[in-house]
């Protein structure tokens, strides 16, 4: 350090400054910040790593540092240890994605990355994660993938946990590297192993179909490791995997069943137990020794998760009742065993852990448990009575008895108690006056409104439960009367809701009353006037009603007692009404108000007022005279019909009449009329599109085509003329637009608006793209003040009596067999997973990830990139040089070929086309020998002659194969295409012959041997395929025959066999089966010599197109073993049958008798092949090439420029298909054509990986 950094503040010097200046913080840092900025313009290192060290500080403190960027690099670079800390640090601090100067960090990176002492390589990976952007991800990957191999163990561990950061940013490099991050999972140091199970973790939570081929090696760190963090990782991990690998679900069963029992690690428990319910291992849909282990391990889990919720750790209890919630569902009777310690949960002081039990309790109540679970959850809804004794440990838990009393908490419980009452339609409840009763001390809870809840329980129970209906009127009659629900101190607070239905069962069934004046009394009360409007209106009905039941009743004990007290209630009633309803601000209470007051008018004229006179008849016993017949007047028009409940599915079931149309129009709708807000607006609506389509003409009046399709669009004179009428009539009896002829305008303005030409003014399209929704703010709901209320004593429940269901009313001739199941449907759709697109401020877009396929191999072309390093001076003068000569004599063939364009400009037509028909006769001559072609004669109409419409299967053009030599590799691809002998004959669409075997294919190849492999359906598997329709009984069996070619040319190769990796969907069949490799049959292999190894695979997995077999191959050579790896691909065309021929009518009857089979379906679009033979030639080799080669299928019918194909695989699955000439193609035959493949199957799967066969081929 020199003299002018001993002088200089330090970090412990600005901190100490910030607390001496409370009170001039903001200048004091101003003058620091200064004095920082000078620091970093000289040239001292150690200098400058203080400043850095005092700006990250102050960048804590939230000032910006982002000007000091480069000088962070410069520290970054520093030899010193220390120093190199304090760049990294600040780089962490203020650099961000946007930073320019990340791009000069890559090669100091990778020089950090690079060094010999593991600290410094510790800092950089640690400060390039935080740092990472896609080009430094992109740059350093190679490098990262090169350091799993270091030395160090603490090295590779960190590098493991960059490269997730790296994916991140660069997706591409997981499927480039992925092999070498799957190495570490047998690195021999377990935090290394660690490291690369949590990367794996983490990348499968975003695409877990990725790893199945991982389950092996997790599956033997499963049993082997004693890491239980580890073991918790790849527990999740085989979780995430078993939805789409269901066989590991068995596989996974006894290790899983050893570790819930013998662990004592609750996090590890707890993650057995959630991967054991997530794999769907407690499933008991079979029958046997299956049903019995998932029950078994059903019961163990749900004891381990009782000791759970006996633990004092809240988070414990947490996870036990949610493990519990979904084990629930599957095995109930075995959750309700531990009744107890669940409902003790209720009383914790968390409202998590109570929330939770409330929904386990809701899933658990039956028929038996019912009554005690309804009891305990009424008791916290209830307050305590004065001569209870409070314990000490109640009165310090004064946050539970605050949350006990919280209003939202209480509704919450009196909804769970409904909804556990009234589930599956009172399927838990035996008797209803039990539940009345429980639904009226509901309505006595204080502080909690719940009225139109329990209003609606009231009245279905009264109307659906028939035998309940006389204990429910005495039950309403009773809230009637209550004081707390007609008089409430508090009605924001009170469930007088429950009145609504009160009043509405006491008049609907008031042939129950034991004293219908008393009714009549109650309704008619005072307090009713501070009731809701609602109310209100119900209590007008209800009089009505019951007065009209009362009224019939009294003809049948008509004297004078009976008109004596008519008369006292008609009063009653009318001054009761005058009085509270008929001037209520609510019109409907007016309206009912005003009609029953005349109704009451009405009969009051037609009661007696003077008193009855008592006659004598012929026995001179006294006689009452007639009584009135306005008396029952009013009772039919309520009482006709009894109101009985409407099945919920009634209105589907209503039959729809013959001859009428739900889907037709009974009028015409009416065409939508064009808004007259305004002229602009009237004249915008009219002229918009036309205008724009103008103007398009405007910039193209050369083009024809266009200038013909804008003058279709234009409007005739006649409809202007029209229009302006219409528009200048609106103007002149419109007071608001200006100028609109009035008399009060001047004639030179109305003369210049009449000769304004509207439709001449351009639009201008506004776009709302920039503008911001409006946000929309919700108002919270108030919640009212806690009241306390005192515990009623309620009268013990009548005798339990049968319980009658009144009959639900359907439509007359209800259609019966309508779908029964169209609301379980509903319910199942809806309880599936419902996510959720939104994405937060916070998460990171990482949807590239999912598109990475781990299944398909690295090529050999396919390489991680690495970063360019900077070029010296003399190398850039050098590239120049080379740029520009080679611009130079690009320049001098340009000029030449130009020359040569206008000679052949002046020369005839006629000879340049000798010339080029010249050169592809030569061209044609030197290809290799082409393929014989049998043709039939064709009777030719013209000299052109044009291609059939049709072609009948039976007379088709036979294309014989000339066989290949062996040793002609590079002939084996050109001989397969068909080239005509005459050109002047029409080309005929060819009949495939059966496809031959897929052989030499390459498989691998290092320094000693090369290996290549046929592929082809074994013989056992073609004796018995299956059916179309059925299901296979058997897996199909593939014979695979690996050629081994001795590529030294001195020593021999000995000790061959072939071992192939664990995998859920291949193993060894027929007389290998059962055995851990294959061996060949010749004990070594000469010299360049070759020899064959043969295997049968049984496919056990779904045939699909990633379905690919991994091995190695091992070997010994000079003494030495050697092994190489190699993984060959079983597509779905390997199990397509050489069926015979279908003729046209049988191929149109197989896709009319069987369409809905043919459900899945598939397309694909290839290129042709740009040679010099017809187009027709081109597209004839393409349909050879897709149905003979790719796809193993035959040509059924063809047509002008299109053909149709039809196969059958061993497995059933029948492919039927139609390969035509794109359309959009070019018409004058240059450059490159497109073929559209569209295919049917039974299969989607199938389809799926023929038509990515298909794709696969470059150029047809």
């Amino acid at each position: 350090m020199n003299i002018n950094g001993l002088f200089a503040h330090t970090l412990t010097d600005l901190i100490r400054g910030i607390r001496q200046n409370k009170k001039n913080e903001q200048g004091y840092i101003a003058k620091e910040i200064a004095d920082i900025r000078l620091e970093l313009r000289r040239n001292d290192p150690d200098l400058k790593a203080q400043a850095i060290a005092k700006l990250t500080y102050l960048q804590m403190m939230g000032y910006d540092m982002s000007w000091a960027s480069f000088h962070v690099v410069e520290v970054m670079s520093s030899p010193k240890f220390l120093y190199k800390g304090i760049g990294y640090l600040g780089a962490v601090q203020s650099f961000n994605q946007e930073t320019d100067v990340l791009m000069l960090t890559t090669n100091l990176i990778k020089k950090d990355l690079a060094s010999a002492n593991a600290s410094e390589i510790g800092i950089a990976i640690n400060g390039l994660s935080h740092i990472l952007t896609p080009d430094l991800a992109r740059d350093l990957c190679a490098d990262l993938v090169a350091m799993l191999n270091h030395s160090r163990p603490i090295v590779r561990k960190k590098v493991l946990l960059v490269l997730y950061k790296v994916f991140l940013k660069y997706p591409e490099g997981l499927r480039l590297s992925f092999s070498r991050m799957k190495d570490r999972l047998e690195d021999p140091d377990p935090s290394v192993v660690s490291a690369a199970v949590n990367v794996i973790c983490e990348l499968a939570r975003r695409n877990p179909k990725n790893y199945l081929s991982l389950a092996p090696q997790l599956f033997k760190l499963l049993t082997t490791s004693s890491n239980n963090w580890m073991l918790i990782k790849i527990i999740k991990l085989f979780a995430a995997l078993t939805p789409f690998e269901p066989r590991l679900t068995k596989k996974l069963l006894p290790p899983i069943t050893t570790l819930i029992q013998t662990t004592p690690a609750m996090s590890l428990l707890y993650e057995c137990i959630h991967t054991v319910i997530a794999g769907g291992m407690l499933a008991t849909t079979g029958s046997g020794s299956n049903a019995e282990s998932a029950n078994m391990l059903a019961a163990t889990c749900v004891t381990k998760l009782r000791t759970f919720l006996e633990d004092p750790d809240q988070n414990l209890k947490y996870i036990g009742l949610l493990a519990l919630t979904k084990i629930l569902p599957t095995h109930p009777h075995l959750v309700a065993e531990h009744k107890d310690i669940i409902l003790k949960c209720i009383d914790d002081p968390d409202i998590s852990i109570r929330m939770r039990t409330l929904d386990l309790i809701v899933g658990m109540a039956n028929k038996k448990n019912l009554t005690e679970i309804v009891k305990r959850l009424i008791s916290h809804l209830l307050p305590i009575n004065e001569n209870e004794v409070v314990t000490s440990a109640a009165l310090n838990n004064g946050a539970a008895t605050a949350a006990l009393m919280d209003p939202a908490y209480r509704a919450d419980i009196i909804r769970r108690i409904i909804s556990i009452c009234s589930q599956n339609s009172y399927a838990n409840i035996t008797n209803f006056e039990w539940y009345l009763a429980v639904l009226s001390d509901l309505t006595n809870i204080a502080g909690v409104n719940v009225g139109d809840v329990l209003m609606q329980q009231f009245m279905d129970v009264g109307v659906r439960v028939k035998s309940a209906r006389a204990y429910t009127v005495q039950l309403m009659m009773r809230l009637l009367a209550d004081k707390k629900l007609t008089e409430p101190p508090r009605p924001e607070d009170s469930n007088s809701m429950v009145l609504l239905a009160a009043a509405w069962l006491t008049g609907e069934y008031c042939s129950l009353l034991e004293n219908p004046e008393a009714a009549l009394e109650l309704l008619a009360q005072k307090s009713t006037a501070k009731l809701d409007p609602a109310i209100q209106a119900t209590y007008l009905q209800t009089m009505l009603k019951i007065f009209a039941y009362w009224m019939n009743s009294l003809q049948y004990s008509w004297n004078e007692e009976a008109r004596q007290s008519l008369i006292e209630m008609l009063d009653l009633l009318r001054d009761g009404i005058k009085d509270m309803f008929s001037r209520s601000p609510d019109l409907e209470v007016q309206e009912r108000a005003s009609n029953i007051s005349v109704i009451l008018d009405i009969i009051a004229e037609h009661v007696p007022r003077t008193p009855l006179k008592i006659g004598n008849s012929i026995s001179f016993a006294p006689t009452m005279p007639k009584p009135p017949t306005v008396l029952g007047s009013l009772y039919p028009l309520f009482f006709n019909q009894e109101l009985n409940p409407v099945a919920s599915k009634a209105q589907k079931k209503v039959p729809v009449p013959e001859g009428l149309d739900l889907e037709s129009w009974i009028h015409e709708p009416v065409p939508e009329q064009e808004p007259e807000s305004s002229d602009d607006d009237d004249f915008l609506n009219e002229r918009q599109s036309r205008w724009g389509e103008e103007a398009v003409t405007g910039k193209s009046k050369k083009k024809g085509k266009k200038g013909r399709d804008q003058e279709d669009t234009k409007e005739s004179a006649e409809a202007k003329a029209k229009r302006k009428a219409e528009r200048r009539e609106r103007q002149k009896h419109d007071p608001y637009y200006i100028g609109g002829g009035g008399a009060d305008s001047p004639k030179s303005q109305k003369k210049s608006q009449d000769d304004l030409d509207v439709d001449s003014i351009p639009i201008v399209q506004l776009s709302m793209d920039g503008f911001a929704k409006p946000i929309v703010m919700r108002k919270k709901d108030k919640s009212g003040s806690k009241k306390k209320s005192k515990r009623r004593e309620r009268s013990r429940s009548p005798p339990v009596i049968p319980v009658e269901f009144a009959v639900e009313e359907m439509p007359e001739d209800a259609t019966l067999s309508a779908s029964e199941d169209e609301s379980s449907k509903k319910a199942q759709g809806r309880a599936g997973f419902n996510g959720s697109n939104g994405r937060g401020i916070l998460d990171q877009d990482n949807s590239a990830l999912h598109d990475v396929d781990l299944s398909v191999p690295v090529g050999e072309d396919e390489h991680l990139p690495r970063a360019k390093p900077y070029m010296k001076p003399e190398e850039v003068r050098q590239y120049e040089d080379e740029l520009a000569q080679r611009r130079r004599v690009e320049a001098l063939q340009a000029k030449k070929e130009s020359k040569k364009s206008k000679k052949s400009k002046k020369e005839p037509t006629g000879k340049s086309e000798d010339k080029e028909k010249k050169k592809s006769s030569k061209k044609s001559k030197s290809k290799e020998e082409p393929l014989i072609v049998l043709e039939t004669p064709v009777a030719a109409k013209s000299p052109t002659p044009e291609r059939p419409r049709s072609v009948e299967p039976t007379a088709p053009v036979v294309a014989a194969v000339v066989p290949e030599e062996p040793k002609a590799k590079k002939s084996s691809k050109s001989s397969s295409k068909t080239k005509k002998i005459s050109s002047k004959k029409t080309p005929k669409a060819p009949v495939i012959v059966p496809f031959p075997e897929r052989s030499n294919i390459e498989l691998a190849l290092d320094d000693n041997i090369a290996l290549t492999y046929d592929i082809a359906l074994a013989q056992v598997s073609l004796d018995a395929p299956t059916s179309p329709g059925s299901e296979p009984e058997s897996e199909p069996t593939v014979s695979i025959q690996v050629k081994v070619h001795n590529r030294n040319l001195t020593e021999p190769i000995s000790s061959i066999r072939a071992t192939l990796a664990d995998s859920f969907d291949v193993r060894l069949g027929g007389a290998q089966a059962g055995e851990d490799s294959v061996r060949i049959s010749s004990s070594s292999i000469e010299p360049q010599s070759s020899a064959s190894l043969a295997m049968d695979l049984l496919i056990l997995g779904r045939v699909r197109y990633e379905l690919r077999v991994m091995g190695t191959l091992f070997y010994e050579v000079n003494g030495h073993e050697e092994s190489i790896e190699f993984q060959f691909a079983v597509p779905p065309s390997s199990f397509m049958l050489a069926i015979p021929r279908l003729t046209g009518a049988d191929f149109s009857k197989v896709l009319t008798e069987q369409l809905e089979s043919f459900s899945a379906t598939g397309s694909a679009t290839v290129q042709l092949s740009s040679g010099t033979t017809g187009q027709d030639e081109v597209f004839w080799d393409a349909v050879e090439k897709i149905t003979k080669e790719v796809t193993h299928t035959h040509v059924v019918e063809v047509v002008d420029g299109a053909a149709s194909f039809f196969g059958q695989s061993w497995q059933g699955y029948q492919v039927a298909g139609l390969i035509k000439v794109n359309k959009s193609a070019d018409a004058d035959g240059s450059g490159s054509k497109a073929i559209e493949v569209e295919m049917k199957c039974t299969d989607q799967t199938f389809v799926d990986g023929l038509v990515k066969e298909i794709l696969d081929v470059e150029v047809y």
